[in-house]
């Protein structure tokens, strides 16, 4: 019965789009075609034709570009948060009033607002975007999603309308023990296949709360699991699929845009870049030149379907790498995605180090709850730890940190009961009040 009801979700999908024409299943067959399709040049062509088509439109139709180029996109600005807020009527298309396009409103990491707009046809392809990604994963319309994340209260839509949709919406504000048992019971109970979708630190938090308690394989019918928003460490990473028996792959995405890569299940760590729907270069960290393969950078994308509110170059505050598929010259991918320029750190010797290293080793630390490491100048780090027990590893820490960072490295270690939320409901694991000039 459980899985005559998912058939019926699908179909039922399916059928009120086909009434609207079937706008987001042609975009399932571009996203496919552009990704997997016939061959690189074609796919090549096909991009090129919707960045020239968009660049035209943002030309034509917005007041900050129309003393640009739509020849070029190198002849366009690049923009960010900031200059998009301050202008943002004069990046709004002619034609495209904000009360009747979809508002989308994201705090970001800094907990400064930031508004903007599509229009019908960006939110069809946001819808085949998901479709397609999740897809890769497992996932089909019509399963069950455990949505992990911060949910507010006053932007939740009826208990009904998450039951039509078969999303069960799970805080994880507070996500303790209790809780997690709560959730993993209601997973085991499910009776139709279903997918997880969430932060990387609750599922990070649920492997702890399993490995305390030395559980079995949990018995459930999960198909996919997906982390977001923050990077996924080794240890969550075979944790999940130690426990539900399936491989977990990370996406990266922001509220404004939508999904811009995610990995691939199969073991590799790079991330497929959704060239389908976005334009992405990797430009250097202190010039809008670009980087070379291999080298950090940061993640600018062109949205190739917003009209309602063009991002073009937009800035996104990442940063990452990027390699080509040698066999497919029209995939591309992140090697590494590292998350805000804020968030970077340096050792005591002026070079950038991946802050993947920090994710990769605090699996070694089962009795810290919460931690953040603090550049605090070219030299001088600061750890925060909370923990429920008394930490003994301080110097293995430290020094471990220093074969990393260097052995000149200060280390100031400081208990805390808390590490604080962001506006965004995330926590900040590293920052940098540094930042190397």
């Amino acid at each position: 019965m459980a899985k005559l009801a998912g058939q019926v979700r699908r179909w039922a999908f399916w059928f009120v789009d086909m009434l609207k024409g079937g706008p987001v299943r042609r975009h399932l067959k571009d996203i496919d075609f552009l990704l997997y399709g016939a061959g690189s040049e074609a796919c090549l062509r096909k991009h090129e034709h919707d960045l020239n088509k968009l660049l035209q439109h943002a030309v034509n139709c917005c007041e900050f570009y129309e003393a640009y180029s739509g020849d070029s996109l190198s002849a366009f600005p690049v923009v960010n948060k900031s200059l998009i807020k301050a202008h943002q009527d004069q990046f709004m298309a002619r034609g495209f009033e904000p009360g009747k396009m979809y508002s989308v409103t994201t705090s970001g990491s800094t907990g400064t607002p930031f508004q903007t707009y599509q229009d019908l046809q960006k939110r069809q392809r946001n819808s085949a975007d998901t479709i397609y990604f999740a897809g890769l994963t497992g996932y089909k319309i019509g399963y069950r999603l455990f949505y992990l994340k911060i949910w507010v209260e006053k932007k939740m839509r009826s208990k009904l309308a998450y039951r039509f949709q078969n999303m069960v919406p799970v805080d994880v504000i507070h996500l303790n023990d209790r809780e997690i048992q709560s959730l993993i019971d209601r997973m085991k109970r499910a009776r139709s296949h279903s997918g997880i979708l969430a932060y990387a630190s609750a599922l990070e938090l649920i492997c702890q709360y399993l490995d305390r308690k030395q559980a079995p394989p949990v018995r459930t019918r999960v198909k996919s699991i997906i982390a977001m928003s923050e990077a996924l460490n080794d240890y969550t990473r075979t944790g999940m699929e130690k426990y539900f028996g399936v491989p977990v792959v990370s996406r990266y995405s922001n509220l404004e845009n939508g999904i811009i890569a995610q990995q691939e299940p199969g073991g590799k760590l790079r991330f497929l870049i959704n060239t389908a729907s976005y334009h992405v270069e990797l430009l250097k960290m202190d010039s809008d030149d670009p980087a070379g393969e291999g080298e950090p950078g940061r993640i600018v994308i062109t949205d190739l379907f917003n009209r309602a509110m063009p991002m073009i170059r937009y800035d996104t505050g990442d940063v990452g790498t990027i390699e080509t598929d040698p066999e497919n010259e029209s995939r591309m991918y992140f090697s590494s995605v590292e998350g805000r320029k804020l968030d970077l750190l340096y050792d005591t010797g002026g070079a950038l180090i991946s802050s993947y290293l920090v994710y990769k080793n605090m699996w070694q630390y089962p009795e810290i709850d919460q931690y953040q490491l603090v550049q605090e100048s070219a030299n001088q780090y600061t750890f925060r730890i909370n923990s429920r027990a008394t930490f003994e590893k301080e110097k293995q820490l430290v020094d471990e940190f220093k074969s990393f960072l260097g052995q000149d490295a200060v280390f100031r270690v400081e208990y805390v009961s808390e590490i604080p939320l962001l506006a965004s409901g995330k926590r900040r694991k590293i920052v940098n009040n540094y930042i190397k000039q």
